[in-house]
């Protein structure tokens, strides 16, 4: 053979005596540092040696720290695939071995098992009980136990500042873990069989299955005392009960909120079909409603859009108030509920752009009204004075556009007070408790309450409308200001032409002024603030605008419903409410007046009288 003498016939080649072996991957504080995650600006700086790993093998290793530290382990080299390649350019896939793994290889010397090579990792079973600690010598060659461990178990050297590992979203599972013990007690039965307790019969009592068994049967002696002729199959559904009612309980207090949680992933396994908390952040962000804009008919379409966007706030708070008692959202969310008021403000900001563009639809209205009324009064003015009329119109408008921005620039902050008083998550000053105060003391008392009590926040379908009508009644005296000024420069303007033309030769004042209407009269009726509220959707064309009001990743274009739609008469029987709570807030609190037989008071220290009478 071509191939005779050569290397394969070498009996001193690298590998001879091919030896297997399975191992564990040793705390990562003994092999971290050799995969560093800075950088470097040259490769002789780079600390380590590419990725190796330190690895307590089956049988060659005492399992304990103390005949072998896991700090004096062999170093193993990992074995790639070929479709990794070797790094040699730019080829190349990085290991995903993590502290725990079962790993298996071989051994690059053969007999002298020095040089150990991680060919595989054998996948870890979901149902697998997983330690939280490594390298604490709870199991060793005389101290039985099991080895699977966490990935982000607790070892012997702590992370500096943010290294230490942190689950993503997708290794988080939406169930609040439990013990161990229970979990065994909680897993479904596959064999389809029970015993005379009501279980598995191939599964070993836990320690609380038998205290329930135990505790059922000195109950069963009680009963026999008094009734002997309780019978064999009562006795066994009695101990069924019990033993049933003790999972039940243990259950319920596991996943209560008070009870403490366990640390670590919960989900470090390949099971592909387990909902996680990233699927439920996928879904949320999916299922997010998302405005839709109609500029055919801006206006309404905004007000559609704050109704949305409380649609989307509500949600969100819900959510994060759940996170107190609700372990599904609790993993689902990062802040916690310390980021509520963060939620409103983030929502009084959107909310404030679509209420701006109702504010610029008064302002349209306003001027609307005033060029209506001033185009009457230039042509009644003569040519050589209708240029100042013009000056007194623009310098109006720039009136008119820098008071509505001074309005609109403070929105944002109007809009979150009107938020936190609509939903009321803080305590009231009469003493009633808010939402938040509600689900804490529900979380504190380890109380569930019932969905019809549940203390959730609460939207209204006119919500939009209410916002609305508090705006411009927040914004009543400044827009009335704003109106009344524009009035007082008109009356200003009429009143020096009449005493500039008085003494004018040709067309006689007062026909001129005659023929001007009543520029007052009409503006202020215009501009009337009930008027206004009237005309929030004014100068709107009814076009055959699209349905779609917000889409959804999840299910596409939607529009509210009819019952959430805007309306002008809502909006103002809205802001007369407000306008009529301000006013009677406002009235004067009269003196008190004596009464009818009171004596007079004579301040000055004279005598007290009667009717008239000195007594």
């Amino acid at each position: 053979m071509a191939a005779e003498g050569g290397a394969l016939f070498n009996q001193q080649f690298v590998g001879q005596g091919f030896n297997w072996w399975v191992g564990q991957i040793a705390d990562d504080s003994y092999w971290r540092g050799n995969i560093s995650s800075a950088k470097f600006e040259d490769k002789q700086s780079v600390p380590g040696w590419g990725y190796r790993y330190k690895v307590r093998i089956f049988g060659l290793h005492d399992w304990g720290e103390e005949s072998i530290s896991s700090e004096n382990l062999p170093w193993a080299n990992v074995m790639y695939p070929v479709t990794a390649g070797g790094y040699q350019q730019n080829s190349g896939q990085t290991p995903q071995i993590r502290q725990g793994n079962i790993v298996y290889g071989y051994f690059l010397d053969g007999a002298e098992q020095e040089q150990p090579v991680i060919m595989g990792v054998m996948g870890n079973n979901a149902q697998s009980d997983l330690k939280t600690k490594i390298g604490d010598n709870q199991v060793s060659n005389t101290q039985l136990g099991t080895v699977a461990t966490s990935g982000y178990a607790e070892g012997n050297i702590d992370y500096e500042g943010t290294t230490a590992p942190i689950p993503p979203d997708k290794d988080r599972g939406i169930k609040k873990p439990i013990p161990p013990d229970l979990a065994k007690e909680l897993a479904p039965n596959l064999s389809g069989k029970v015993n005379e307790f009501g279980l598995d019969p191939s599964k070993k009592l836990t320690q609380n299955q038998q205290q329930d068994i135990n505790s059922a049967r000195a109950e069963i002696e009680l009963i026999l005392g008094g009734n002997p002729n309780f019978s064999l199959d009562n006795q066994r559904q009695l101990v069924r009960t019990r033993v049933a009612a003790g999972m039940a309980s243990r259950k319920k207090a596991a996943e209560s909120p008070a009870a403490p949680k366990n640390k670590g992933a919960t989900i470090e396994s390949e099971v592909v079909h387990l909902q996680n908390s990233a699927d439920i952040k996928l879904d949320e962000v999916f299922c997010k409603k998302r405005v839709l804009l109609k500029p055919t008919n801006i206006v309404e379409s905004c007000n559609k859009a704050l109704q949305t966007d409380m649609d989307n706030m509500t949600k969100s708070i819900e959510k994060k108030m759940n996170a107190f008692a609700n372990y599904t959202d609790a993993v689902s969310i990062t802040q916690g509920v310390k980021d509520l008021k963060k939620v409103i403000k983030d929502s009084s900001k959107q909310q404030s752009k679509y209420m701006k563009v109702i504010m610029d639809n008064v302002m349209e209205y306003t001027q609307k009204s005033l060029n209506k009324e001033m185009t009457s009064a230039v042509s009644a003015l003569p040519a050589c004075k209708r240029w100042q009329m013009l000056d007194l119109k623009d310098s109006m408008t720039q009136n008119i556009l820098s008071e509505f921005n001074g309005m609109t620039g403070g929105m944002s902050g109007l809009m979150e007070g009107i938020l936190n008083n609509m939903l009321k998550l803080d305590d009231q000053e009469d003493g009633t408790p808010g939402l938040l105060s509600q689900v804490l003391t529900s979380v504190m008392n380890n109380t569930q309450p019932d969905e019809s009590q549940k203390a959730m926040p609460r939207v209204p379908i006119c919500a939009a409308e209410d916002a609305v009508a508090t705006v411009l009644r927040k914004n009543q005296s400044l827009i009335e200001d704003t109106n009344n000024n524009i009035l007082d420069g008109i009356d200003t303007f009429l009143g020096d032409m009449m005493s500039e033309m008085s003494g004018a030769g040709g067309k006689s004042i007062t026909d001129v002024f005659s023929k001007m209407p009543d520029i007052r009269g009409n503006m202020k009726t215009a501009l009337d603030f009930d008027n206004i509220k009237q005309n929030v959707y004014s100068f709107q064309e009814p076009p055959n605008e699209a349905v779609s009001d917000y889409y959804t990743f999840c299910s596409g274009g939607a529009g509210q419903k009819q019952t959430s739609l805007p309306s002008t008469a809502s909006i103002a029987d809205a802001a007369d409410v407000l306008t009529k709570q301000f006013a009677d807030s406002e009235k004067p609190v009269p003196f008190a007046e004596p009464p009818k037989n009171a004596l007079d008071v004579d301040l000055l220290g004279g005598l007290s009288t009667i009717a008239g009478e000195i007594i």
